[in-house]
């Protein structure tokens, strides 16, 4: 199952979800709730198991391998604590989603979940309304999903429905699916045309999935079958209708991925590019190494434009093809992905993960030459050369953490890093957590900031968080912004509720704070703060039974006088 790769230590969930992107981080939610309902044996899992759970490094999973190895199974989820590196903090982050002697789980035959979300006060055209329907009889699954976005005219603006028959190794999916395989250069699994790659890079994959997520222009409509006969091999054909913009003279131009249809421009961008995909994978792998080929065939109607020309570039003679390599050592692995676009640009990512005795090494980079075009991966508008390093070192005096990210477009000449330390500290009921931030453009610093985290324990399941993040920003003028908030959890195994309010002070839009709040489960949000005011939720989550659980919250956003005002409810049925 592929998850982010994930290098930062954290305490929350915010750490994996807060993001200064938009970014659709759905089926990351939705693999969460998975292993929530579904844990880990941290006895029988190996290196794919564990890869399931994003707060786990590659450097912690072998870390765990090892000790097992060592010194026989796991007598409880404690004794994690007695590996070099797994200090309470992040045993009690992974603790649910781990068993010892874990049980069969029976395949779920129902699964059924209905959101609605509206701002108040209520007016019809604000409603939101998402419903989701799985049905597994046997090895068969039909999995349906409907959105309807707020102001958009019809209930079924967007749906997407499909049977997937799963055998083990051998998958075939009929309508709506999805793909996740490689590190995203040929085959993104969060949608098409990003502009760029996260390197939290895709450590492991799920290969042929049901399409869950609300992103319309995302995924493959058609048929897809994966098997195995001395190699791993998956097939796939896909013909369905993108949204997009049409030039003068009849050339597509871009694909939009919103989905909205609120207003007559997006209208007019409704379902104008047909989307025909035709493509494998090919995979050999031994317990030390992974060899895959993928290619596919693109051809759109009409085709597409390049920035400079009306030189037609997706249509009919559009080729992608690319390799992908990756080897596990003992302690370190190495992975790479290789692909070739349009007129032989040649582009991808390449990366190396090691677990040194005082300290986690990842490295990662990328290069994407201008014109480099994936129609389900990345899209390069320049010739972008960038990277991560990632240093981890986790101690009973401290955990201490250092990130620096660069992106360069080589064309002009301009380089962005991104500096991030971070260090954190628990002491009997008390978590602590703090990380600086500083960005530089062309050798000029441009962002600097901090962020501080105290979390009271008073029990395993109740806590209490107090946020402080400040934010400037280097343009003709410094401007800056500040966001202090508390919050109260209690955690239960029937009820989850959760209270916060904050305040926020921003000079302008530039320096606006981006903070992660809980939502209705499976949906992300990251809230944006600007101007100054005040935000708070209440969240409220109950299992009545242990196959319904019903979930509310309501939040607001006070700014100057403007206030914003959203109430939510779900129903979850398993069964």
């Amino acid at each position: 199952m592929i998850l982010l790769f994930l290098f930062l230590a954290g305490i929350t969930d915010d750490i994996i979800f807060k993001t200064e992107q938009d970014l659709d981080l759905e089926q990351i939610a939705k693999d969460i709730e998975n292993l929530l309902a579904d844990p880990v044996d941290i006895n029988r899992a190996d290196v794919e198991a564990l890869a399931r759970i994003p707060y786990l490094s590659l450097n912690d999973i072998v870390k765990i391998l090892e000790y097992r190895a060592e010194r026989g199974p796991f007598e409880s989820i404690e004794e994690l604590t007695l590996i070099p590196g797994f200090d309470r903090t992040l045993v009690d982050v992974i603790r649910p989603f781990l068993t010892i002697g874990r049980k069969e789980v029976e395949i779920k035959k129902l699964n059924a979940r209905a959101r609605v979300r509206t701002e108040l006060p209520v007016e019809e055209p604000s409603l939101e309304y998402y419903t989701k329907l799985g049905v597994w009889v046997g090895q068969c699954g039909v999995n349906a999903v409907t959105e309807r976005d707020p102001y958009e005219s019809s209930f079924f603006d967007h749906w997407a429905a499909g049977v997937l028959v799963d055998e083990g190794r051998r998958k075939f999916a009929l309508g709506k699916y999805n793909l996740d395989l490689g590190g995203g250069a040929m085959l993104s699994p969060v949608g098409s045309f990003f502009q760029g790659i996260d390197f939290r890079i895709m450590l492991n994959e799920r290969g042929l999935i049901p399409y869950t997520s609300t992103i319309e222009n995302a995924g493959f409509f058609g048929a897809a079958l994966s098997d195995s006969v001395f190699v791993d091999y998956t097939l796939f054909f896909s013909n369905q209708k993108l949204d997009g913009t049409i030039d003068s003279l009849g050339f597509a131009r871009s694909l939009d991925a919103s989905g909205e249809h609120t207003d007559s421009a997006s209208l007019s961008r409704k379902d104008r590019i047909n989307e025909e995909i035709l493509g494998y994978d090919v995979r050999y792998r031994t317990a030390d190494l992974l060899i895959a080929s993928r290619s596919y065939v693109c051809r759109y109607e009409p085709g597409f434009a390049t920035r400079d020309s009306v030189t037609g570039f997706f249509g009919a003679d559009f080729f992608m093809t690319g390799v992908e390599l990756r080897y596990f050592g003992e302690s370190f692995v190495v992975f790479s992905e290789i692909a070739r676009s349009w007129r032989d640009r040649f582009g991808g990512l390449f990366g190396f993960s090691a677990v040194f005795p005082f300290v986690d090494f990842n490295l990662a980079g990328k290069y994407f030459p201008a014109g480099f075009y994936s129609p389900k991966g990345t899209e390069a508008s320049a010739n972008h050369a960038g990277g991560t390093l990632d240093l981890k070192h986790r101690s009973a005096i401290i955990d201490a953490g250092l990130s620096l990210n660069m992106d360069n477009r080589l064309d002009e000449d301009t380089t962005k890093h991104d500096l991030k330390l971070s260090f954190a500290k628990r002491i009997g009921m008390l978590d602590a957590r703090v990380n600086f931030r500083r960005r530089y453009r062309a050798n000029d610093v441009d962002l600097t900031g901090s962020e501080a985290l105290l979390r009271l324990r008073a029990t395993r399941s109740l806590f209490f968080d107090v946020r402080f993040e400040e934010k400037t920003v280097y343009n003709e003028d410094i401007e800056r912004g500040i966001a202090f908030s508390l919050e109260a959890v209690l955690d239960l195994r029937r009820l989850d509720a959760r209270v916060r309010y904050g305040i926020f002070d921003t000079d302008t839009y530039g320096a606006r704070i981006y903070v992660y709040e809980i939502d209705l489960p499976g949906v992300v949000r990251n809230r944006m703060l600007y101007n100054n005011g005040d935000y708070g939720f209440v969240y409220l989550s109950i299992r009545p039974i242990q196959r319904i659980r019903l979930s509310m919250k309501y939040a607001f956003v006070n700014r100057e006088s403007v206030s914003e005002k959203q109430a939510g409810g779900q129903f979850d049925f398993m069964f």
